[in-house]
């Protein structure tokens, strides 16, 4: 699992992997910056890269790149972060879904989504995990976290 390690989603995902013993990385902004500033954690304990560039846009399309598919969890698909993520997704033909986390139907969705790409793909996938920082829509990463170890712990 990957993700550019910002608050909220992005970082709900890479826990979620960890506890569960899922390989971890990705690319960060540099200085692995988040908007809470710096977090040397997505180095050490995520295996985040860093990033020659502190824009966030950047490292948005390297993990889009270096993954078989991405999870959006967003509660507004309007924002510039899921809007970047969104265009970059379909120019690079990578596919992705956008969920609210605070639906309850966001576990289900999730799964399908993931059981559809195994199906595609025929291996384990790289996923990586985008979507609404913390400050901007609170409790996601929790959120995140849960629905993700609910269903990675299933396969």
């Amino acid at each position: 699992m990957i993700s550019g390690g910002q608050t909220g989603a992005d970082l709900g995902g890479l826990k979620a992997a960890k506890k569960l013993g899922i390989p971890t990385g990705g690319e960060a902004p540099k200085g692995f910056k988040t908007e809470l500033g710096c977090n040397l954690e997505l180095q050490s304990i995520y295996g985040l890269k860093e990033s020659p560039s502190e824009d966030y846009g950047i490292r948005t399309v390297v993990n889009i790149r270096s993954s078989d598919a991405t999870l959006i969890f967003s509660s507004n698909a309007k924002s510039p972060g899921t809007k970047l993520t969104i265009k970059h997704c379909e120019k690079l033909y990578k596919p992705y879904i956008i969920i609210d986390p605070k639906l309850e139907s966001a576990t289900d969705l999730t799964k399908a989504f993931l059981e559809k790409q195994y199906v595609r793909f025929r291996k384990r996938i790289i996923l990586n995990v985008a979507g609404n920082r913390e400050s901007k829509s609170p409790g996601t990463e929790a959120k995140v976290g849960q629905i993700l170890l609910k269903v990675l712990e299933q396969k």
